[in-house]
């Protein structure tokens, strides 16, 4: 059995801007209204649901809001340089200077959906405390409607 979270519907949604380096499209500085979506399987509890899904997505929200209105910008990228003001970021040639307080550094190699998913999921497992019943998590992290990005736990 499994428990939906569609985060349009939800209204876990974000807008945030990001650079994808060397790739020639997103290479270029731009932005998604992106959207986080969880699947939860397991087989039903006594009290007859697979678990009470509020936290999960109180959980998801707060991400959103962490997120939303940021420069994502990928913490282990070696060409990230950040200060009390600013944040740089060298892509090869190229480079970018964005005050601090407008970024949110993520420890996360690239600032991909599919990367975003892993940090979403990550997070999620840390705080969200998961009954004995549930043998999977999936968090989806949509850059626009109908593309994105999926990454899966099993307990």
């Amino acid at each position: 059995m499994r428990l939906e979270i569609n985060g349009w519907t939800s209204k876990i949604t974000f807008s945030a801007t990001h650079v994808i380096p060397m790739h020639t499209k997103c290479g270029r500085l731009h932005g998604h209204d992106y959207a986080i979506n969880a699947v939860i399987e397991g087989k039903l509890g006594k009290d007859g649901v697979i678990m009470d899904f509020i936290s999960v997505k109180e959980f998801l929200r707060s991400i959103a809001s962490e997120l939303d209105h940021r420069v994502l910008i990928p913490g282990r990228d070696p060409g990230v340089k950040v200060d009390e003001d600013y944040v740089t970021y060298k892509m090869g040639t190229k480079e970018m200077r964005l005050p601090t307080c407008d970024c949110i550094v993520l420890d996360i190699d690239v600032a991909s959906a599919e990367t975003l998913a892993g940090f979403v999921l990550s997070r999620l497992l840390e705080k969200v405390k998961f009954p004995p019943n549930v043998t999977k998590i999936e968090i989806g992290v949509d850059e626009g409607r109908g593309q994105g990005a999926w990454m899966s736990h099993e307990f």
